[in-house]
C-alpha cells in the first residue's frame, strides 16, 4: 500500500515516542498501535506491524545499555528462553483468533499494571530496594506467562516484564529497565516471525516507524540511566497508563450509543 509523506511523518513521530517510553519505561505501544489503526491498518496488521518499532527500539537501547555495562547479561540470557518461548505462542494465538474486539482483556491489564504501579514498585522505588537475583522454576512459569501476552498482544507488556523483573526476580529498578530492553528483542523478533509468515505485516510503515523509535530508544536509554532516572521511570509509567485508561473509557462510552441501537 502507497502512502502519502504526511502519513509516513505521522508514523516516525509515532515510533520515536514509542521507542523512548519503551525504553524509560513501558507502554510506548499506547502511542504507536493506536496510530497504526488510524492509519488505515485492520487490527491484526496493526498488531503485528506494531512489533518493528518495538524491536529496533529495543535493539538500538540495549546497545547503548550495554555499552554502559549495566545490563546482567547472565540473568537476561536465562530468562530469555522461557519469555520467548510464551512470546511465539502468543503470536500464534492472535493469527488464530478472528479479529474481533480486545479492548475488555486490554482494560483489565491496564488496571492491574497501574493498581501494582501505585502500591508495590513505589514503595520499591523510593526504597532503592537491592537483593540477591533469584531465577528458578516458578520465575520461569511467569516469564512464559509475561511472554505469551507479549506474543498476542504487545501492548502494556513492557510493564508486565518490568514489574516481572522487580518483584519476581527482585532485581534494582534500573537493572531491571536495562533487562526488560535485552528481552524485548528475541521476543518481539519471534513474534514477527510468526505474523510475517502469515503477510500480517505492513513493512512500509512499520519501517518507518521503526527509524522514529530507533532515536527514541537512544534518547531513552540515556535518561534511563540519569540520576534521576527512577523519577522519570515511576512518573511515565503511571501517565501513560493512566492515559490509556482514560482513553479505553471514552472509547467504551461512545460505543454504548451503538450498542443501544
Amino acid at each position: 500500500m502507497a502512502y502519502d509523506p504526511q502519513a509516513l511523518l505521522v508514523a516516525v513521530v509515532a515510533g520515536l515516542a514509542c521507542g523512548f517510553l519503551n525504553t524509560v519505561a513501558s507502554s510506548g505501544s499506547a502511542v504507536s498501535l493506536p496510530i497504526l489503526l488510524a492509519l488505515g491498518l485492520d487490527p491484526i496488521s496493526a498488531n503485528a506491524t506494531n512489533r518493528i518499532p518495538v524491536l529496533l527500539a529495543g535493539i538500538t537501547a540495549s546497545a547503548d545499555l550495554a555499552r554502559r555495562r549495566v545490563i546482567p547479561w547472565r540473568l537476561a540470557m536465562r530468562i530469555t528462553l522461557p519469555v520467548t518461548a510464551g512470546a511465539v505462542a502468543g503470536a500464534m494465538l492472535a493469527e488464530a483468533m478472528p479479529a474481533h474486539d480486545l479492548r475488555l482483556a486490554i482494560t483489565f491489564a491496564v488496571l492491574v499494571a497501574l493498581i501494582l504501579l501505585l502500591t508495590r514498585l513505589r514503595d520499591i522505588i523510593n526504597a532503592a530496594v537491592t537483593g540477591e537475583p533469584r531465577f528458578g522454576l516458578r520465575e520461569a512459569a511467569l516469564f512464559v506467562l509475561v511472554g505469551l501476552w507479549l506474543g498476542f498482544i504487545v501492548l502494556d507488556g513492557a510493564t508486565y516484564l518490568l514489574l516481572a523483573l522487580v518483584f519476581a526476580v527482585r532485581l534494582p529498578l534500573v537493572q531491571a529497565n536495562a533487562v526488560k530492553n535485552v528481552l524485548l528483542v528475541p521476543t518481539t523478533f519471534a513474534a514477527m516471525l510468526v505474523f510475517a509468515s502469515h503477510g500480517s505485516i505492513d513493512w512500509t510503515l512499520g519501517l518507518a516507524m521503526g527509524l522514529g523509535s530507533m532515536a527514541g530508544g537512544l534518547i531513552g536509554a540515556r535518561v534511563s540511566v540519569s540520576p534521576s532516572a527512577k523519577r522519570w521511570i515511576f512518573g511515565l509509567l503511571v501517565a501513560v497508563i493512566v492515559g490509556e485508561l482514560i482513553h479505553l473509557t471514552a472509547r467504551y462510552a461512545a460505543d454504548l450509543p451503538h450498542s443501544a441501537g
